[in-house]
């Protein structure tokens, strides 16, 4: 069971740090070098001291900051152990991974959805989930075609930004709402020429868009001939085919999908609608990676470890 978050720990012990910093230093240059009176040189100080702390959480949060802050907090609090669990994303060795215990959000969450499946996948350092951990083994075995490749990735997480930045490959990233992202660009209308990407990364996202036909088709469009996409949604095989909702309220998309912001979920037939969108399709094989990395369908029943490779056609 998961205490606490140390990530979160530690950015308040640094805002903390940050304001009694900001506040010490303008009270003293303002008390002592230009002597001006204490209430005043307090207020100044307090001023700083939470215009210190605002910036801090401004560029954590809508910049690109965010990812080289998270990659320094990595390595400074999550040190190279021996463990049972690996994850490949940060490159840690861990006695198990974590139950975040998304079952007991009921806000956002159907907890039914979760009975099924092992809870205890996420990673304590980087986040990741085991879907997250494969596409970072796949990528492992390929980091000669990544580093040579124009790779645009739609909804980055922080996984596997630092698994990117610790192997020194360039991607630029995009998202319609995360202000963080290199563009800003809607999965339905991507502004990008066609055939200007040689893969594309996008990892739970077409569960979340207006339209997931028009999606794959602009996603096929950008990506060169030849190129990759490597995508995975939420599936349910107990589906023949894909199930919407578009119109239901947050509380039915969390009865039928499991999440209140999902608008789908995706069925038996998934690879023939990627086929369909004009990619030859295949599945990652998992059976050479190793069992440390916990490729399991996790942590809710829909979280399936299937990854899928499509060349564009």
């Amino acid at each position: 069971m998961r205490k606490y978050d140390r990530n979160a720990v530690f950015n308040i012990a640094v805002k903390a740090l940050l304001f009694i910093v900001f506040f010490a230093a303008a009270f003293c240059i303002l008390k002592f070098a230009f002597n001006l009176a204490t209430v005043i040189s307090v207020i100044v100080g307090l001023i700083c001291g939470l215009a210190a702390v605002f910036l801090f959480s401004y560029l954590l949060r809508y910049t690109g900051f965010y990812y080289s802050y998270y990659a320094f907090v990595s390595r400074f609090l999550f040190r190279e152990k021996q463990g049972n669990v690996y994850c490949p994303c940060c490159g840690r060795h861990f006695e198990h991974f974590e139950d975040e215990r998304f079952y007991d959000d009921l806000k956002h969450y159907n907890p039914e959805m979760f009975k099924k499946s092992r809870q205890d996948v996420i990673c304590d350092c980087c986040r990741s989930a085991p879907r997250q951990r494969i596409i970072a083994q796949w990528a492992e075995q390929n980091v000669d075609m990544l580093k040579s490749s124009k790779i645009l990735y739609f909804a980055p997480e922080l996984s596997m930004m630092l698994w990117f930045r610790k192997h020194g490959i360039r991607v630029t990233t995009a998202d319609l709402f995360d202000k963080r992202t290199d563009l800003k660009l809607d999965l339905t209308a991507i502004d990008l020429p066609d055939g200007s990407e040689d893969i594309v990364f996008c990892n739970h996202v077409l569960e979340h868009v207006s339209d997931y036909k028009v999606a794959l088709s602009e996603l096929h469009r950008v990506l060169k001939e030849g190129g990759r996409l490597i995508i995975s949604f939420p599936i349910n095989y107990d589906f023949e085919e894909v199930h919407e909702e578009k119109t239901g309220s947050g509380e039915e998309r969390i009865r039928l999908f499991g999440q209140d912001d999902h608008l789908r979920v995706f069925g038996k037939d998934s690879r023939k609608i990627l086929e369909g969108s004009g990619f030859a399709v295949e599945s990652i094989d998992l059976s050479g990676f190793p069992q440390e990395i916990v490729p399991v369908t996790g942590p809710a029943d829909y979280d399936t470890n299937e990854i899928f490779c499509c060349v564009r056609k």
